[in-house]
């Protein structure tokens, strides 16, 4: 047989073999990801009562950059697998990070900064400037952190701290000019000095409102009242191209106690006992939930100039030690869902605690819906959301798969478990938005796998990373 005709049969066997494979990478492509694909079980009443509302998420896999993108709207399921997800394995969510330090009084610096000596390295650490000082400075830094977007920093005094005894502080060899331990810092507080500052003072989900950053300050402190805030920050390089101000160890440097950004009062109302959480709503207002002294919930509507456009009582919540609020994940600005509790420990250490859940919904800056009802406190919603004709809630809870218990301890989730309840009580639908985690059983079980692609879902939220 001539060389020529080998050759061709060859040729064309490989090109057969390259179009096979490339058509069933397109086949699967289309078709074969549907067998990892989210499904909705119907599971009682009338799945009619789906229409109107509208969830999104992801499924994501541990150590794997695709994700499941679904969508449930109007009763339809719509999903789409998608390579490389930017925001796979995590979905980010804007926060805010505060952080509580210690640096020396100004009044010490010079003598605390002269007499500070170096300590020997050893194998287990690297040297560190020591010195001894009687007075402190505490410093309260706060960053707003936006995903894709620089962070937003500001860092204020909340005044000066004398301990029972003098105390030692380090700085470590640090290249991060910006770490909290570059400059002297104490770093092994007492508990006097930890007492000195509150649990919580801000809640940590900010919001936009015209390109700057929003946070909302829970109670009167460092003579700050409870209410929204402005946060005109600084960023990293706007900080490390302020003047030094300070010297470590004969550098240069910036002094941990050195001020910069300011938080700017946007709304505080009179009667706030208690800020419970902020957020963007439509026509650029804002929203505000506070407790006044007599423990009843308001509900506020401010314009983008910081007036109160619309004031709504919510609740009534009984005493308790603490208090609290979520709003839960949006698909529209014109809504906001909000999971409201408090919580009261008794002598012998037992929880007494109160769950409400609160539906707002807004439009040319005031209140269409103002609803709240009870909702059991050992297991509230991890979800939901309002109708479009505003008189129902879909509500979503995590639903534990009938598989063991994982190597890690944890029970396997294997979706939400969702109804459809009116605002006038009952429930018309329950169903299961499986996510299909029992396709992937085996890997919930190899506690020596580096590679677990456990599956875990996640809502879409409306708020995304984006300041102008």
């Amino acid at each position: 047989m001539p060389k020529t005709n080998r050759f061709r049969r060859s040729f064309l066997s490989l090109g057969a073999l390259a179009l096979a494979v490339l058509l069933a990478g397109t086949f699967w492509l289309h078709k074969g990801w549907r067998a990892v694909d989210v499904t909705l079980e119907d599971l009682a009443g009338d799945p009619a009562a789906l229409r109107g509302f509208t969830l999104n998420g992801r499924i994501n896999w541990n150590f794997s950059h695709d994700s499941l993108h679904f969508s449930l709207h109007d009763g339809y399921l719509d999903t789409e697998l998608v390579f490389d997800d930017e925001d796979a394995p995590f979905l980010y969510r804007p926060i805010v990070s505060t952080v509580q330090t210690y640096a020396i009084a100004t009044a010490e610096r010079a003598d605390a900064v002269r007499s500070a000596a170096e300590t020997p390295p050893n194998i287990t650490s690297t040297p560190t400037l020591q010195t001894v000082v009687t007075r402190l400075d505490r410093m309260y830094t706060l960053s707003v952190i936006f995903p894709g977007q620089e962070n937003r920093i500001v860092r204020f005094s909340a005044g000066e701290y004398t301990p029972e005894e003098p105390v030692m502080l380090e700085s470590q060899a640090n290249d991060y000019e910006l770490d909290y331990r570059y400059d002297f810092d104490w770093n092994n507080p007492d508990t006097a000095a930890r007492d000195s500052w509150p649990d919580s003072i801000v809640d940590a989900r900010p919001f936009v409102l015209d390109g700057v950053p929003v946070v909302c300050w829970e109670r009167d402190y460092l003579g700050k009242a409870p209410g929204l805030y402005r946060v005109n920050g600084l960023t990293e390089a706007e900080i490390a191209a302020l003047p030094r101000d300070g010297t470590r160890g004969g550098e240069e440097i910036l002094r941990g106690s050195t001020e910069f950004g300011t938080l700017d009062p946007f709304y505080c109302p009179e009667d706030a006992e208690e800020a419970l959480v902020g957020a963007a709503m439509a026509d650029g207002s804002s929203l505000l939930l506070y407790l006044d002294g007599d423990n009843t919930v308001w509900a506020d509507l401010v314009d983008g100039s910081g007036n109160r456009t619309d004031h709504q009582q919510v609740t009534s919540l009984p005493a308790a030690d603490s208090y609290g609020a979520e709003v839960k994940v949006r698909t529209t600005d014109r809504d906001a869902v909000v999971s409201l509790y408090g919580m009261d420990l008794s002598p012998s250490g037992t929880e007494d605690r109160t769950s409400r859940l609160a539906a707002f919904r807004a439009q040319d800056g005031r209140f269409t819906i103002v609803h709240c009802q009870d909702q059991d406190p050992a297991n509230p919603a991890a979800e939901a959301v309002l109708n479009a004709e505003g008189n129902a809630l879909l509500l979503g809870w995590y639903h534990d798969a009938p598989l063991p218990a994982a190597d890690t301890g944890a029970q396997p989730e294997d979706g939400i478990l969702l109804e459809v309840r009116p605002l006038t009580g009952g429930v018309r639908y329950r169903g299961l938005l499986r996510t299909g985690i029992d396709r992937d059983w085996g890997n919930l079980y190899d506690a020596y796998s580096q590679q677990r692609k456990d599956r875990y879902l996640t809502f879409d939220p409306l708020e995304g990373g984006a300041l102008t």
